[in-house]
């Protein structure tokens, strides 16, 4: 056997282990990738264009507790004396989510447009019966009412009887624009960026019934009328995430956790005005505040999902917990002309319907 030949053998033996390795490498490339499938989107090229439409119905609760002080009661006895702050509490009450969107050709984006609406109110009344004693020459009055919020305290007048109507009014808008993709065979991605903007209007009517004005007791009452008006616009971003739990055909049930923040260039309107039965006024109105917003919100629950039509529709359901936390949001004055820094909660159940076609 001459040297050429032997050099021919080995160099054939070389190029044919090297093939064999490069498509071993190739096979297993594929299988890790189509283990991580990190960039797969859900949707098939066959839906690109198509559109969505989703409901929500939110069964919520508003709370402001920490800070949305309306009146005191004043207590005097012979030994002991109380100062108590009156709050309220909202009710649970109902309101809705609407919106559309698109998949987008381009890279299989899509984008959503939505609208969420709650509106919900809080009453509350209180009563004291008090005893008006004379004491050298002036009178000692055992229980009032006193008013909180700046124009009232103003007022110097105190009451026997007070009711408040605490009105949250709350409509926002969201445009986003997002992608969905598959990080393994069960959890699903879609990071997304927006804009949110809209309003977050607060009514407070109170009246005061009774007065005692320089602590002698009338028939005389007042109106006082309080708003905390905000509106805003700003960027938004969050990821919402998917993870199957079993494949049941062209049905899956599956757990959600949906998360987001945002910060709104905002604008705060606030004013105060008292109105006595008998002429007396008391306005207070502050310069309106230009300042950031703060919005965090999660949504976590349970889905059932079904494909319909060999894949070219889809149905979603989902129940689940939401929580949108808005920072700073009660900025009123207060008897000792301090404004309030709040944070406005709203919480509960979101049940969600989706149907792509």
């Amino acid at each position: 056997m001459s040297f050429a030949l032997i050099f021919r053998l080995i160099s054939a033996s070389l190029l044919l282990f090297v093939t064999c390795v490069n498509a071993a490498g190739t096979t297993t490339q594929k299988k890790e990738e189509m283990r991580g499938l990190p960039n797969v989107s859900p949707r098939s090229q066959i839906t690109s264009g198509s559109w969505d439409i989703f409901v929500d119905a939110l069964a919520w609760y508003a709370s402001e507790q920490t800070s949305a002080v309306w009146a005191d009661i004043i207590k005097i006895g012979s030994n002991t004396s109380s100062f108590t702050p009156q709050d309220f509490t909202f009710n649970w009450d109902f309101g809705f989510r609407l919106g559309a969107g698109r998949n987008l050709e381009y890279d299989q984006w899509d984008t959503q447009l939505y609208w969420t609406r709650f509106h919900t109110e809080a009453h509350q009344s209180k009563r004291v019966f008090p005893e008006f004693i004379p004491i050298f020459g002036s009178v000692l009055v055992t229980q009032e009412i006193r008013p909180e919020f700046f124009a009232g305290s103003l007022s110097n007048d105190t009451a026997q009887s007070a009711h408040i109507r605490w009105a949250l009014l709350y409509d926002m808008i969201d445009w986003e624009l997002g992608r969905s993709y598959w990080i393994s065979q069960g959890v699903l991605l879609r990071p997304f960026i927006g804009l949110k903007g809209g309003w977050i209007d607060q009514s407070i009517n109170l009246k005061y019934e009774n007065l005692i004005i320089a602590s002698a007791p009338t028939d005389n009452s007042a109106k006082e009328h309080v708003k905390n008006n905000f509106w805003g616009v700003g960027p938004v971003g969050g990821v919402n995430t998917k993870w199957k739990l079993r494949n049941f055909r062209t049905h899956f049930p599956s757990l959600f956790g949906d998360f987001s923040a945002a910060t709104l260039w905002g604008t705060w309107a606030c004013s105060d005005v008292y109105n006595e039965t008998t002429g007396k006024k008391v306005s207070v109105h502050t310069k309106k505040s230009t300042l950031g917003a703060l919005m965090l919100r999660g949504f976590v629950g349970a889905g059932w999902d079904v494909d319909l039509k060999e894949g070219r529709e889809h149905f979603a359901a989902r129940l689940g917990y939401e929580m949108q936390l808005w920072v700073n949001q009660l900025r009123l004055s207060t008897s000792q002309l301090i404004r309030l820094h709040g944070d406005l909660t709203l919480q509960g159940l979101t049940f969600d319907v989706r149907f792509d076609f």
